[in-house]
C-alpha cells in the first residue's frame, strides 16, 4: 500500500506511514502511473539537502559531564549519536596533541563541552 500523503510504499497491514507518519486508511493504492514525489536532494546534478539532524531524548547535563571528563575524545558527541563529529574531535585531539603541545586537545576539549551540551539541548544540529 502506498501512502496517500507522501507516496512511499508501506506494508499492507500498516496503520501509519513508515516515512511521514500519516495514518494509513483503507485508501486504494495508487497504480503504477503514480510516482512518489521527487526529493530535490536525489536529483542528478542537484546539491544535497543540508543536514537538519537534531538529537532528541538526550540529557544535556550528561553530555556535558561526559565531555568534561573525556571531551578530547568526543565522548559527549558519541553519547548524542553524532559519530562524525565525535570521530573528528578524537582524531584532531590524538594527531595534533604533540605537534601543538596540547593546545589542539585543549581547544577540542572546550569545543566538545559546548557542542555536546548545545546539541543535546536541541539548540544546535548534529553533523
Amino acid at each position: 500500500m502506498f501512502c496517500s500523503k507522501c507516496g512511499s510504499p508501506n506494508d499492507d497491514a500498516a496503520r501509519f506511514c513508515a516515512k511521514c507518519g500519516a495514518p494509513m486508511g483503507a485508501q486504494a493504492s495508487p497504480g503504477p502511473a503514480a510516482a512518489p514525489p521527487i526529493d530535490a536532494g536525489t536529483m542528478r546534478g542537484a546539491a544535497p539537502a543540508p543536514s537538519t539532524a537534531s538529537v532528541t531524548g538526550k540529557n544535556p547535563v550528561v553530555a556535558l559531564i561526559l565531555s568534561i571528563f573525556l571531551g578530547g575524545l568526543g565522548v559527549g558527541q558519541f553519547y548524542n549519536g553524532d559519530w562524525k563529529k565525535g570521530l573528528a574531535m578524537a582524531g584532531i585531539s590524538i594527531f595534533f596533541c604533540i605537534p601543538t603541545g596540547g593546545l589542539a586537545t585543549l581547544a577540542v576539549w572546550i569545543w566538545s563541552m559546548i557542542d555536546a551540551y548545545m546539541v543535546a539541548s536541541g539548540q544546535w544540529k548534529a553533523w
